[in-house]
């Protein structure tokens, strides 16, 4: 795995057909790239899989046979070893097939294991990471709670470190996917000494057979049906000190290592549901008549479908570069992971979105395909820090120092449209507003600005290598130019409404759609009966 931190970034390599050169896939990407395809037309049922809120039962082990649990570990511990791009590779395939393969590998591989594999001891990887490769356990991280979303120093998790070394865990996670399923759980609380001492937020590895670890209910979710979230609580948990990965106190580097491969991952699987609601829009349209003739000969159609042709190939263009520089060992600065969570899933849920209305009536059937990925990839835009929450972070750092954000662009392209676009760019990143409020909405437009100059440097080189790339290319200039454009007005909250007036607004409501909160919901029960209990 390629390093994540901030630093000095070397010349991209020369873009081919849209992307950098790369090497053929590796032996073991291009056999799980066959197993999948062959799988997807043989042995999967997603429907069943969506409404059962269930995998099949032999789904695990086989995926394990494969060796799709053990992507990013090294050969020493059993695992596949695979390059960035392959590993990118493989995840475009399973966001194709289905949402819930890809997240139970994302999850799994990137969240899970990678921090182990990273920062646990030498006995513990040796105990723990051969086995989560071969599949024969799941892992998985627990981050979010209830009350602080991607707020992680709001953690009320803690931990209590005794004489030994030992650690005593007490608190709860909400969301958690794979939480009720995996054996080891990379927990994240704020830890003290057994005098109170603040001894940072740190990472401990926990297995989910020790005493005091909770599986509470699976949440019901829109989508992602069949790899479920739960709640987790930790009452009096004592771990050993093997449990800690990494330094203590620096559990934001175990947090970042996992985070940062997996917005990448999370890139790569919403293009590939992308391209493939598109591949069956495209389908459709060539066999609908309609008044003007064919569909996908309608002048605004031809115009849509290209549009969501560019926003694909733009995520294409940026994960592969990505995954190059990572497999070059070249330090990658984290504004391009921002960059690859923030438009890679927004534009490809777009995309399933135009797929879907494009399909009509048939897209609104939940058996067509595209209307589970519309349920399924709409997470995509919250999973791992929302589309609003990490915009306005990335802006936020980056208008402390425009003239990095400069030389980083500089550095990745030397097209003139793009770089006259860069000083405009800055200009608004210098603005400085007067308020709490105007500073949130000024992040907001400078995060969306450099995830659309950080796209257009990538995409400028591809220009000449087809008819298509040139349209990927101007569109993806327009879209920038489009929101510099709007940027000042954008910025402009003169006239906002306080939260206690907008709060006074909503109540009003009430008036017109009266109290419709339903109180006498029977449900099931599920308890075991009483006078059955122990």
């Amino acid at each position: 795995m390629g390093a994540e931190a901030a630093g000095q970034v070397l010349a991209p390599p020369k873009a081919t057909n849209g992307v950098p050169e790369l090497a053929p896939a590796s032996d073991s990407a291009a056999r799980m790239l066959r197993f999948l395809r062959q799988y997807a037309r043989e042995f999967l049922n997603t429907r069943l899989m969506d409404e059962r809120r269930a995998l099949p039962p032999a789904l695990v082990s086989d995926f394990a046979e494969a060796g799709l649990f053990g992507m990013v570990v090294p050969k020493q511990y059993q695992g596949q070893e695979l390059s960035s791009v392959d590993m990118t590779r493989v995840f475009i395939q399973l966001g194709a097939i289905d949402a819930n393969l890809a997240i139970l590998c994302a999850v799994h591989n990137t969240l899970g294991t990678l921090p182990i594999a990273l920062f646990a001891n030498d006995e513990v990887k040796r105990n723990v990471v051969p086995r989560a490769a071969r599949g024969q356990i799941l892992t998985t991280s627990a981050i979010s709670e209830a009350g602080i979303g991607t707020h992680v120093r709001g953690l009320t998790t803690h931990a209590t470190k005794h004489a030994d070394g030992s650690y005593t865990i007490n608190g709860s996670k909400k969301w958690i996917s794979l939480g009720g399923d995996a054996r080891y759980v990379n927990v994240f609380a704020k830890v003290q000494d057994e005098r109170g001492k603040a001894l940072g937020i740190t990472a401990l590895l926990v297995d989910n057979r020790t005493p005091g670890f909770n599986i509470g209910p699976e949440m019901l979710t829109l989508g992602l049906r069949a790899v479920p979230q739960y709640d987790l609580t930790f009452t009096d948990l004592r771990v050993p000190p093997s449990a800690l990965l990494g330094v203590e106190g620096e559990g934001f580097s175990v947090c970042k290592a996992a985070f940062m491969a997996g917005r990448v991952v999370l890139a790569a699987t919403s293009m590939g549901a992308a391209m493939r609601s598109l591949e069956v829009a495209q389908r459709f349209a060539t066999r609908r008549e309609v008044a003007t003739g064919r569909l996908s000969e309608n002048g605004r159609i031809r115009q849509i479908f290209a549009d969501a042709g560019a926003a694909i190939q733009a995520i294409e263009t940026l994960v592969f570069r990505i995954g190059t520089w990572r497999d070059a060992g070249q330090v990658v600065p984290d504004a391009w992971y921002f960059c690859a969570k923030i438009l890679g899933c927004e534009l490809a849920w777009r995309t399933v979105d135009t797929a879907l209305q494009m399909l009509a009536a048939r897209g609104f059937l939940d058996t067509n395909i595209v209307g589970q990925h519309f349920r399924d990839y709409r997470l995509f835009r919250i999973f791992e820090g929302s589309t609003e929450a990490i915009t306005v972070y990335l802006g936020a750092i980056m208008a402390r120092n425009p003239e990095a954000f400069a030389a980083m662009v500089y550095e990745r392209t030397s097209a003139p449209q793009v770089l006259d676009l860069v000083d405009q760019v800055t200009q608004i990143m210098a603005k400085r507003a007067g308020d709490t409020a105007g500073r949130h909405v000024h992040a907001a437009v400078v995060g969306e600005l450099v995830c659309w100059t950080l796209m257009a440097a990538v995409t400028s080189g591809i220009a000449n290598n087809s008819a298509m790339h040139a349209y990927t290319a101007s569109w993806v200039e327009r879209q920038l130019r489009d929101r510099l454009r709007s940027a000042h007005q954008d910025l402009y909250i003169g006239d906002l409404p306080t939260t206690e007036e907008f709060a006074d607004h909503i109540a009003g409501y009430r008036g017109m759609i009266g109290d419709i909160d339903q109180k006498r919901w029977p449900g099931e029960e599920w308890r075991v009966d009483p006078l059955l209990r122990r």
